[in-house]
């Protein structure tokens, strides 16, 4: 059986083992880290083009997988609204507080607000917590794809990658 991006729209272990973009768990920093789930060597390099910071590089082949410097990433985001192909988060924990913050990019209407219970959901789309939001950045002229930021329980800060729109839609109306 294929498994795979390729095949399931889904990395396998082994693919998400060989990206170039996600930190070690210790390389995490309180303020936010980028996960670069770029997984296929296409011709795309908005992410190092709009990093303030420098810490994503592509290099001179434009299909290059992007490489993240964790020691220049300061979390800000950018990277998030930039990607065509949804594959970047920016993940922080909140050792105080035993949660995690995980800002996502959305392109799914309607919108959800600040306050929001919403089912955070693993790369397969199962239910793995409910989460709430802390922040939506709507799409703009500048940003094309709009940023959700959700708060969860820490245990689960490698399964959640999005939230469930049909879920949050069937709860809030």
């Amino acid at each position: 059986m294929h498994d795979g991006i390729i095949y399931t729209g889904v990395p396998n272990k082994e693919e998400l083992k060989n990206a170039s973009g996600i930190p070690a768990a210790d390389r995490i920093k309180p303020g936010g880290t980028a996960f670069i789930e770029c997984l296929q060597t296409i011709a795309c390099n908005p992410c190092e083009a709009n990093c303030p910071t420098g810490a994503i590089s592509i290099g001179a082949q434009i299909s290059n997988r992007p490489v993240l410097d964790t020691n220049k990433c300061v979390g800000c985001g950018t990277c998030v609204s930039k990607c065509p192909g949804l594959a970047i988060t920016v993940i922080a924990c909140n050792r105080a507080s035993s949660t995690t913050v995980l800002s996502l990019p959305y392109e799914y209407f309607p919108l959800p607000k600040a306050g929001d219970t919403v089912a955070a959901v693993d790369r397969e789309g199962r239910f793995v917590c409910n989460a709430r939001v802390l922040q939506v950045k709507p799409m703009s002229a500048h940003q094309s794809t709009s940023v959700v930021k959700i708060e969860f329980p820490e245990e689960f800060t490698f399964k959640v990658k999005s939230i469930n729109t049909f879920h949050w839609r069937s709860k809030n109306g």
